[in-house]
């Protein structure tokens, strides 16, 4: 029959063995995917970090370019998009809360267009992963190591998101986003408090009467679109123990950072103003690196760009571990760790296609949010949805 059970009652070991899939029961991976879990508030952090990682260095300046003073009101609109969006995804994530986004596209559309699908969203995944490796290499070489080629940077972050999936996959970034994530809010918050004494109010008024609805609402795609990254909920739910329990930290995870970017967009302001505010590139780096306490505390940007390395680590292991697992299920390899170099490989490698930082940001502009935003974040996980309402039953419990 291809299989032998042992059954040590007293023990509770329990060991299966089965020629189709290896010889363990433990390399299949739907049975792996029983083992590992993570917490819903695991998940909490792991979203807060990796949302805070870029919302608040690359979408305050294009808000406020758009809709000036007002650019706050466009970060609060930004946050109640990203709430119905990811509120979307997990009610699709719900319904199939034992398959992934891979699995359950295929039940609900067929084999084939469900695989289109998938792929889709793999090859999507891959640019957003390569884009952030880049701006991260790019940054970091600005900043810091103004000598050091942009492939070994990339190169050390590349290495370190493989050996957090080699060992440990997602439950070693949850555990690790446990202890980033309070440490980059720590930071922000104290950065914050520090900044007071930089501030003018008067750089904040009037209120609307200069822009108008059209600008707000325009000045709030930036940050709704990068808030809906929690799109990658779709894969990680199988991996999520209790998932009919992640709506509260989930949302949550989407509000904290849209508080932390409509704060971070009024003291930008409140500093800079919003004629120098829109032209900077990295405008909370700028309000960081511009303060200085009586002549005491000074060069605070150190430590955030310490942290700050932490947070888009998080958020590139992931991309990297949802990557490697979604693209075996789609090539039907039963060991997902096998793609794993292969697709670190392809991060790496088109992350090193652009010369120029502002060159990395046109990514934002031209195709995050006029293409990815209204399809994959929005258009997407609506279509999935309705779908699986109409059917009338959710496929958690069919069998696999």
């Amino acid at each position: 029959m291809g299989s032998t059970i042992s059954d040590c009652r007293g023990i509770g070991n329990r060991e299966i063995e089965n020629s189709e899939y290896g010889g363990n029961w433990k390399t299949h991976p739907r049975n792996r995917r029983q083992e590992v879990k993570i917490s819903p508030w695991q998940l909490f952090w792991m979203f807060t970090t990796l949302e805070i990682s870029m919302s608040i260095w690359l979408t305050v300046s294009p808000s406020i370019e758009i809709a000036r003073q007002d650019a706050w009101i466009s970060l609060l609109v930004a946050g109640v998009i990203g709430l119905f969006v990811t509120l979307i995804c997990i009610r699709v994530s719900q319904r199939h809360s034992s398959l992934t986004l891979v699995e359950f596209a295929q039940k609900l559309f067929g084999k084939w267009v469900g695989k289109l699908i998938g792929m889709l969203y793999i090859i999507m995944w891959f640019s957003v992963a390569s884009d952030i490796l880049r701006i991260f290499s790019l940054f970091i070489k600005q900043f810091l190591f103004h000598n050091t080629p942009i492939w070994v940077i990339a190169s050390l972050m590349v290495a370190a998101m493989v050996y957090i999936n080699l060992a440990g996959s997602i439950e070693a970034i949850a555990r690790f986003s446990e202890m980033a994530g309070p440490l980059l809010l720590v930071g922000i918050v104290i950065t914050f408090a520090l900044n007071l004494t930089n501030l003018h109010p008067s750089l904040i008024f009037p209120i609307y009467a200069d822009t108008g609805i059209q600008p707000i609402i325009k000045g709030s795609f930036v940050n709704a679109s990068f808030l809906g990254e929690s799109m990658m909920i779709m894969m990680l739910t199988p991996f999520i123990a209790n998932s009919q329990k992640l709506v509260k930290p989930t949302l949550l995870a989407i509000c904290v950072p849209s508080v932390v970017a409509v704060l971070t967009a009024i003291m930008v302001i409140m500093t800079f103003g919003a004629n120098i505010g829109s032209t900077l590139i990295f405008p909370y780096f700028s309000m960081v690196r511009f303060i200085n306490y009586l002549d005491f505390v000074q060069n605070m940007d150190v430590w955030i760009m310490f942290i700050w390395i932490f947070s888009v680590f998080v958020k590139l292991a992931i991309y990297l571990f949802i990557n490697s697992y979604g693209t075996a299920q789609l090539l039907g390899i039963k060991n997902w760790r096998r793609v794993l170099f292969y697709a670190a490989a392809v991060i790496f490698s088109i992350s090193l296609l652009p010369a120029n930082i502002i060159g990395m940001l046109d990514y934002a502009n031209f195709v995050w949010i006029p293409y990815i935003f209204p399809i994959f974040i929005v258009g997407l996980p609506l279509l999935l949805w309705l779908v699986s309402l109409i059917r009338g039953r959710s496929l958690v419990h069919e069998p696999n």
